[in-house]
């Protein structure tokens, strides 16, 4: 038996595809999932060009609508537990198909390929690909990506909603993404941040456990070297989702052992943006009354050794 094929049967008994049937069709007065991304498009405004990240991913959008689930990355788990709950759209920040445009084809990092490097795996051949969408197709879930158009909402609710999660209200004045908070130490803000967002594993931080931190920097989502080395010496503490590893975090390094007791912790891209999307759900019930609405969290994947 071919391994792709092997590895493709073990990869559908454990997303269960076999055990899991269609939704059910809804009444034909529920509205389709185009009727509903059209009412999100005309809240949000803005331009929607065919060739940007938010649209339509898999699925048919003239399905009628059983519900709707929210999430910062729409992982088998995700979808299996809509499933559950009967809601058909998934309304995702994230990639389904692990590629920035959820393209066919894994576009090379860097434009490239190094020297002896191995091209990406054609998306529709590969095992995970192909069970996953076997199993979107077969439970009949329609999938919208809802990216550039949430983060820049004015109200910026990725930054707000996640300072929320961490019981951080005090927004330092004329400044968007500051938040002055009770001065404690670095190791008690990050055991707090793990504990608030149910980090398992994904957290990382560097810097001084035990200097003062008093006025935190969030950055959900991806952190560039530009937005740090702008930012750093306006806070104790800058929390991205995620950042590179050999320009942020090692500047962040050099930092400290240069005498400078300022702090970056990284908590995972993911689980950054999952309180923005909560906060999504909250909003969508406003634009689909009388349509379920559900934020459906992908979980920090990461475990660590005890």
């Amino acid at each position: 038996m071919p391994q792709s094929d092997l590895s493709r049967r073990r990869f559908a008994l454990i997303t269960g595809t076999a055990a899991l049937t269609q939704l059910p069709a809804t009444a034909a007065t529920n509205p389709s999932a185009s009727e509903i991304v059209t009412r999100i498009k005309t809240a949000l405004g803005g331009d929607w060009p065919t060739n940007g990240l938010d649209g339509f991913k898999i699925g048919k959008p003239d399905t009628p609508v059983t519900g709707i689930a929210t999430t910062a990355m729409a992982t088998m788990d995700v979808l299996k537990k809509a499933v559950q709950s009967r809601l058909n759209l998934i309304i995702t920040h994230e990639p389904t198909f692990f590629s920035r445009q959820d393209s066919p084809l894994p576009q090379p990092i860097g434009g490239g390929r190094g020297r002896g490097a191995t091209p990406p795996p054609s998306a529709p051949e590969d095992p995970v690909y192909k069970a996953k969408n076997e199993f979107i197709e077969k439970s009949g879930l329609v999938i919208f990506r809802l990216n550039d158009h949430w983060r820049t909402r004015k109200e910026n609710d990725l930054t707000t909603a996640l300072a929320a999660a961490l019981g951080w209200k005090n927004k330092t004045t004329g400044e968007q993404m500051f938040y002055d908070i009770p001065a404690a130490t670095l190791e008690d803000t990050v055991a707090l941040i793990r504990k608030k967002l149910a980090i398992r594993g994904g957290l990382r931080s560097v810097g001084d456990p035990k200097s003062k931190v008093r006025r935190v920097m969030l950055h959900p989502g991806l952190m560039t070297p530009a937005i740090m080395w702008a930012n750093f010496g306006k806070t104790d503490l800058l929390i991205a989702g995620e950042v590179r590893e050999w320009e942020c975090v090692h500047y962040a390094a050099d930092i400290n052992s240069a005498g400078e007791k300022r702090s970056l912790v990284s908590i995972g891209k993911v689980v950054s943006e999952e309180p923005g999307m909560k906060a999504c759900a909250d909003w969508l019930k406003t634009i689909a009354k009388g349509i379920p609405v559900k934020w459906i969290s992908a979980g920090d994947p990461y475990w660590r050794p005890l």
